[in-house]
């Protein structure tokens, strides 16, 4: 199942001090989704957004849920 692409829209929230899952690695995710793909790199933020940045990490969100083009 991990070498199937992922078909559905796919938002990436990425920590830049995360270092459990390096900047590096993860900004080519996007090769495994064939669907409306969208990076995000958060300043400051190590590897759970959600917790460290709330309201970074709800607005990235919402703004994504709410574009009618959801992989620029």
């Amino acid at each position: 199942r991990m070498r199937t692409p992922t078909e559905v829209p796919t938002l990436h929230l990425h920590g830049a001090l995360d270092s459990a899952v390096l900047t590096s690695t993860a900004r080519g995710s996007g090769r495994h989704v064939n669907a409306p793909y969208r990076w995000r790199l958060l300043d400051g933020v190590g590897h759970f957004p959600q917790e460290e940045a709330p309201k970074v990490f709800n607005n990235e969100v919402i703004n994504w849920l709410r574009d009618d083009e959801p992989d620029r």
